[in-house]
């Protein structure tokens, strides 16, 4: 692997280009849970207004108040995004920001406080080992996210901030018991001496879920150690899950309908040890400010498909160092900001005990610059982002790749009115083939290898136009963009991993939350998108497993001041069979909705919860392989499920 920049690349990196948005003006008489909170979405401390695109924040507070047990959960129901059932039984569904489909995961970077989780293969990205109680907020950033956070950032990024122990000591306890023997133990501490502050999340998982063969048992640790004192902060963080389980597999359509709990693979199961080591500091540089991330992770993951034939194991290890400096400078009614980083990758997978190695490595330099023109009511802002990369597979599979990049984007907003603005938003974005896309990996059960055929980058060109607005008593939004795809990876059964003819991704976005009164806080999300082939043999086909429609509602109401009630719900409209390319299968996945339920009650230094998912007992899925009503390809989801908590907080 080789990597050099040769000079005029790092002096265009150093350039400064323009940019920013403007905020909405805050409304002095605004309900508590309407004030603005600081993201970090830019890469720095900032105020979610003054971004060109849209962001999504979810609290602490909100997580609690819903009672959701993992980020998943709250992504999906506090933040609108649709999701996609995960096959091993455990709690990372797919999310899917765009329509993306079978590659959502693929085209949304995930970051645990700021740090990358996006693996180099096509295993998914795991949320589930974050103790939820340990989580500050999450932040979804829709659209392109390339400049600040490289490739697979077209759909956007979701970045889930843990707690870094900052508020007063305390902890809290819970127990949660449920359908299908679930049952979910959870215990947080903080404590403080000095300029020190230590937490530590632990959260034991056991269920046996709503399959045949699709128990789980998971058990998460996070510990962290904070040393803050006047501007300068350094964190270190570990964190671990041990993971086991049943793998069911597909089921027919007719299974579907007549006993969805069955399996034909009783037998297959899977574990996994998930670990990592995050140090991470934010400090003063003369005048300007420093971050600095220091990551490794490791997963060592082991399956075995008796049904098949075949068993699996890879021993996956990250390593990443990110570092930033930036400086707000002039004052009164013009302010600019300029924020210079680097990002270096490694990444290496050993499969099945060393017959296949894989490494991965990227390098990337990236400016932004950030205007505000304060009697205009404008911002602009305006960055770009030099990565190169390079991949190699050794061993039963071989195959090689070596990409050179260059991503930008330009934002502006200018302030309508006295609560409302207008933003647009112009940009590029890439993703490069993951380890199984860009050469082949042979399973003893099926066809051997064929020569392999190196994919291209996929790129994109990418424009959004939205208009916001905050009132008294709440906000609103609406985003349109459009995503012009060259060189899409995905994988078509007719021709394997490959990249498609030019591709479309285009959509209306619109959400809202607002009080009525002082007792019921209402939200929505709505997306209408379109995910089409703009040329070749599909020309004008829909791309499969993409819904054109989504919704989702939720209600707080708040009986007395220790006594409320959660109602959400997410409508999905029909979509797509996955490998229905030619938009000619007779069916479709069906469309669903899903309500939740819960009833909450704080009795002293008790939170006593009753929440019952699936209230309709709907018999749905989301995932499903192949058109053939004879082939097991069908993924259920869970029907009506109760579970009951008690939290003890001290």
């Amino acid at each position: 692997m080789k990597f050099s920049f040769s000079p005029a690349r790092l002096a265009v990196l150093g350039l400064a280009a323009w940019g920013g948005s403007v905020s909405a003006q805050a409304v002095s008489d605004a309900p508590a849970w309407l004030a603005e909170v600081v993201v970090t979405a830019s890469r720095v401390p900032q105020d979610p207004s003054l971004m060109p695109q849209g962001v999504v924040v979810i609290t602490a507070d909100q997580i609690q108040s819903a009672g959701v047990a993992t980020a998943n959960e709250a992504i999906r129901w506090l933040g609108g995004v649709v999701s996609r059932v995960d096959t091993t039984g455990g709690r990372d569904p797919a999310l899917d920001l765009r329509g993306f489909g079978e590659t959502a995961s693929s085209n949304v970077v995930y970051l645990v406080d700021g740090v990358r989780q996006n693996e180099g293969d096509s295993s998914g990205v795991a949320l589930s080992w974050i103790p939820v109680e340990s989580i500050e907020r999450i932040e979804i950033l829709r659209g392109s996210g390339s400049v600040l956070y490289g490739e697979g950032a077209t759909g956007g990024v979701i970045n889930v901030i843990t707690s870094k122990g900052l508020s007063e000591p305390g902890g809290s306890a819970s127990m949660t018991i449920g359908s299908h023997a679930t049952r979910d133990v959870r215990a947080s501490v903080r404590t403080a001496t000095g300029p020190w502050r230590f937490q530590l999340h632990a959260n034991a998982f056991d269920t046996d879920n709503h399959r045949d063969n699709f128990q789980r048992q998971e058990r998460n640790v996070l510990a962290r150690a904070t040393w803050a004192e006047a501007s300068t902060l350094w964190s270190l963080q570990l964190g671990g899950q041990s993971a086991q389980g049943g793998l069911p597999g597909g089921i027919t359509p007719a299974d579907f309908f007549s006993n969805p709990q069955k399996t034909y693979k009783p037998r297959d199961a899977g574990q996994s040890e998930k670990r990592n080591v995050l140090l991470s500091g934010e400090m003063p540089a003369g005048d300007w400010r420093m971050g600095l991330d220091l990551s490794r992770r490791m997963d060592d993951t082991d399956s075995s498909y008796i049904a098949d034939g075949y068993s699996t194991q890879s021993k996956t290890r990250a390593k990443r160092v990110s570092a930033r400096l930036w400086k707000d400078f002039g004052q009164g009614e013009v302010r600019q900001r300029l924020l210079l980083g680097a990002d270096f990758e490694r990444w290496s997978q050993n499969r099945d005990l060393g017959d296949t190695l894989v490494e991965q490595a990227s390098d990337a330099f990236y400016a932004r610059h950030e205007l505000e023109l304060r009697p205009m009511g404008l911002k602009v802002s305006a960055g770009l982002r030099q990565t190169q990369a390079a991949r190699d597979i050794r061993g039963s599979a071989v195959g090689s790749l070596e990409a050179d990049n260059t991503s930008w984007d330009f934002g502006a907003a200018v302030k309508s009115g006295e609560r409302g603005e207008w933003f647009a938003r112009l940009g590029t974005s890439f993703r490069l083939p993951n380890a199984d896309e860009f050469a082949c990996y042979p399973y003893p059960s099926g066809p051997d290898c064929p020569p392999v055929t190196l994919l291209k980058p996929q790129t994109s060109s990418d424009k959004e136009l939205g208009y916001r607005e905050q009132f008294a008593q709440g906000r609103w939004s609406v985003r349109y963009y459009r995503s012009d795809l060259k060189n899409e990876i995905g994988y078509d059964p007719n021709l394997g991993n490959t990249n498609f003819d030019p591709t479309r991704r285009e959509g209306l976005e619109l959400e809202g939350n607002t009080m009525w009164g002082k007792s019921v806080e209402v939200g929505a999300q709505f997306a209408r998108r379109s995910a089409v082939f703009r040329s070749g043999d599909y020309v004008g086909k829909t791309v499969p497993m993409v819904p054109t429609q989504t919704l989702t509602a939720r209600i707080g109401y708040r009986l007395t001041e220790n006594r409320r009630l959660a109602l959400a719900t997410q409508w999905v409209s029909a979509q797509r069979i996955t490998e229905d390319f030619n938009n000619s299968c007779a069916v479709q996945i069906p469309s669903y909705a899903v309500t939740n339920l819960r009833y909450s009650e704080k009795v002293q230094d008790w939170t006593l919860a009753a929440s019952i998912l699936n209230l309709a007992d709907r018999q749905y899925y989301n995932y499903r392989t192949m058109c053939s009503a004879s082939l097991k390809s069908v993924y259920p989801e869970a029907g009506r499920t109760f579970m009951l908590s008690a939290q003890r907080h001290f």
